[in-house]
């Protein structure tokens, strides 16, 4: 049975039909037009129901289709105005990213990367395929198979942004690639991707669709037992990886540039900071990119990348300028013995390099030593200048 829903003032022909079936059972006009406009785009007014009933002509409906009209019109959701007959695509759609966010939240599952990946492209594909349709684009390739998601992000007319299309593509290739594979815990090295995915879902599916649609209410902030622990997760990032994630990365990753791989709508990035906070104000805060906070801290701690170009010096070369400074010898043994007093970089055994102040030093894995810039040469010269 195909369900006519009315989209003006205006009665359908099925929907006559069921107000007099319903006037018939004994039902008040009043209630006949309330059930009526359940779930209705446009709502029909009193007038309408006491037209149909005064029709002597008009035909009523057969008792096995007023039952499958009532299972139709309580198949409505309302608070996104969606149902299954109707909006199948959109209902599919939103179904399988709530499924992939919850999976991957699962920590008890090992599958979550594949799982994630496979869902999101279903959700994407639904989306893509609604978008088609509704904007009469092809949904058929010429062989008569319907269009995959690859096939949407080449139309001219997608109307996805690039660092979304690229997403979107380094997922399809994801899901590709990882098909029946256990990644153990490098799973979460791919969490950047995973994170623009969702977000880039949330947005498109509001723009192009409407706001109701909106997942911000159904996926909460995720509890956990154990504390979060930053030092964990910057551990698995240095670590090397096995040669099949690397081979993975290699291919998803291969041949973007810089500003593509930094666009936050292909790989979302999140700076954690500890601060001091009363307990009125929120534990975590999300600041966005672009208010006055939300630029600061990209222009301290995004744009600064440190390397050969911001700490140039090397030991040696920081001894002879301070000493060309001050006026006198300044050895590399008088510069070993600064670094260890205001603890710039690690001692020499430690296991971990990096764990530098990156306002006066950096570990340069070119060179497998320590450079410094000018900054900490001006510090050493206003300290021995005297």
């Amino acid at each position: 049975m195909r369900f006519q829903q009315g989209e003006t003032g205006s009665l359908t022909k099925q929907e006559k039909e069921v107000c007099k079936r319903l006037l018939s059972d004994g039902w008040t006009s009043q209630d006949v037009q309330a059930f009526i406009n359940m779930g209705r785009p446009a709502t029909i007014n009193f007038g309408r129901i006491s037209a149909v009933k005064a029709d002597k002509k008009q035909g009523q409906c057969t008792t096995e289709e007023l039952e499958l009209f009532k299972v139709f019109k309580e198949a409505f959701d309302p608070k996104t105005g969606l149902n299954p007959f109707l909006n199948e695509r959109m209902v599919r759609s939103r179904e399988a990213m709530i499924s992939a966010i919850s999976i991957f939240n699962n920590p008890t599952l090992n599958f979550r990367a594949e799982t994630f990946a496979i869902l999101a492209i279903t959700s994407w594909t639904y989306l893509a395929l609604e978008y088609a349709e509704k904007n009469g684009l092809s949904l058929k390739r010429a062989n008569g198979d319907a269009i995959s998601l690859a096939d949407f992000l080449k139309f001219p007319e997608c109307p996805f942004p690039s660092g979304v299309v690229d997403n979107l593509k380094a997922m399809i290739k994801l899901r590709d690639l990882v098909a029946h594979k256990i990644m153990g815990p490098y799973q979460e090295i791919w969490l950047p991707l995973f994170q623009a995915c969702c977000l880039n879902f949330e947005t498109e599916i509001v723009r192009l669709f409407s706001s109701r649609l909106s997942l911000a209410g159904n996926i909460s902030f995720s509890l956990q037992l154990g504390s979060f622990n930053p030092e964990q997760l910057i551990e698995m990032s240095r670590a090397e990886l096995p040669q099949e994630i690397s081979a993975i990365n290699s291919e998803i990753y291969g041949g973007l540039t810089d500003a593509q791989k930094e666009d936050q709508s292909f790989q979302f990035s999140v700076i954690y900071t500890k601060v001091a906070s009363s307990k009125a104000r929120a534990a975590y805060r999300f600041v966005s990119p672009e208010s006055p906070e939300g630029k600061a801290l990209r222009d301290v701690l995004v744009k600064v990348k440190p390397g050969s170009e911001t700490h140039p010096f090397k030991p040696k070369e920081v001894s002879i300028l301070v000493s060309l400074a001050i006026g006198r010898a300044y050895s590399v043994n008088d510069h070993t013995d600064a670094w260890k007093k205001y603890k710039v970089r690690p001692p020499t055994n430690a296991l971990e390099k990096n764990e530098t102040k990156i306002q006066f030093c950096f570990f340069n894995p070119m060179f497998n030593c320590y450079c410094y810039n000018q900054a900490w040469v001006d510090k050493l010269v206003e300290e021995n200048i005297n």
